[in-house]
């Protein structure tokens, strides 16, 4: 199971949300789901094409977590053996375009 490390500006997205109690249920639950079951159907995994290595998971509709996993297969995937570097929290829009 991946140990999930946060960075300081993933820290500091997270502020943002201190008053909206649902997006921060399904942020822990996004956090839980990546944790425990990193395949899990529902995270809606996906591939940063501008980003060499940052992956991202859904957190609702219009927000995704990207974030480092510190070893990869050889196809490129995570190998979830490692740790998981969680890098931002941000909108759908925003993430893809900078992702760290």
């Amino acid at each position: 199971m991946p140990k999930l490390i946060p960075t300081e500006k993933f820290l500091e997205d997270i502020k943002q949300f201190k008053f909206q109690q649902e997006t921060l249920k399904k942020i822990a639950k996004a956090l839980t789901f990546l944790e425990t079951n990193p395949q899990h159907p529902g995270l809606n995994l996906e591939r940063i094409v501008n980003d060499p290595t940052a992956w991202s998971v859904r957190v609702d509709r219009r927000y995704r977590i990207s974030f480092d996993p510190d070893k990869l297969l050889d196809s490129g995937a995570p190998d979830w053996s490692g740790n998981i570097t969680l890098l931002r929290i941000l909108s759908h829009d925003d993430l893809y375009k900078r992702p760290r």
